[in-house]
């Protein structure tokens, strides 16, 4: 058989999946953030190929679609250049093993997404008692592990950075001070049962609150003796005065948050 015919017969596959794309360059400028990425000529809103995202000219976000679905390798970093996140997606999903990191790099957690195991994490709350939950009692102990956010602490701080505001409120009311907000992880790592543990204002505690609702239902249960448990978690949300003002009259451009980074699905 000529080498020609070896060379087809290898290239056939890639061949037929091949698809025609075309490069697409979005800017804004609040702030200077743009993104790279190809989309199928047949279907503009299938998005096929290499991505990029730029904040100020340096990479916070880079990885690989395929037909429409995050593929292959991503990873996140910060202005600094610092990685927050690698790992692979499988048809849109976390496989393999994902490193998440603090915002000086400095490994977090390293997890198996394909075995669901925590391979590695970090928290300053290994040695805080938990209020653990049964069907019969209620008791207070220190866990084997407690429950961990994926990604780490830092990535739950940064939804609550990116999502909280100093709300609309009356003259006079208190905005200053931290909200407590307390909730329920249970065994299978689903959250409930939010609700306001010590407050400091009526608008504060809902503002708290509506956040607390919004960050994403990505918990790892909490571990005693070698089994799940359902405990209650306690987090902290601080106002004060680096806490950005809501601006009624003038929004984000559009497909921005109020922090300006864009749409990207898989910043964290």
């Amino acid at each position: 058989m000529s080498k020609f015919f070896i060379l087809l017969i290898i290239a056939i596959p890639f061949l037929l999946t091949a698809k025609e794309t075309k490069k697409i360059v979005r800017q804004r400028p609040y702030p200077a953030f743009s993104e790279t990425y190809y989309v199928l000529k047949s279907d503009t809103n299938v998005r096929h190929g290499s991505y990029k995202a730029e904040v100020a000219g340096k990479v916070i976000l880079s990885g690989f679609y395929t037909m429409g679905k995050p593929d292959s390798i991503w990873t996140q970093y910060n202005v600094k250049g610092k990685i927050r996140a690698r790992g692979w997606f499988n048809d849109s999903k976390r496989d393999s093993i994902w490193e998440f990191c603090n915002h000086k790099g400095e490994l977090e957690q390293k997890i198996d997404f394909t075995h669901n195991q925590v391979l590695y994490y970090q928290t300053p709350f290994a040695q805080h008692p938990f209020r653990i939950i049964s069907k019969t009692d209620t008791i207070m102990s220190i866990l084997n592990r407690p429950p961990l956010f994926i990604g780490g602490m830092s990535r739950f701080n940064d939804y609550v950075a990116e999502e909280m505001h100093i709300p609309l409120h009356k003259p006079g009311e208190k905005v200053n001070g931290t909200v407590y907000i307390a909730f329920t992880v249970d065994s299978l790592g689903r959250t409930s049962n939010q609700r306001i543990l010590k407050g400091i204002g009526k608008a504060c505690n809902e503002e708290a609150l509506r956040v607390m609702r919004t960050i994403p239902d990505e918990w790892i249960p909490g571990i005693l003796n070698d089994k799940f448990v359902t405990v209650d978690y306690i987090v902290l949300f601080p106002f004060d005065a680096r806490t950005p003002t809501i601006d009624p009259f003038v929004p984000p451009p559009t497909g921005f948050t109020n922090h300006g980074y864009g749409t990207g699905e898989f910043y964290y």
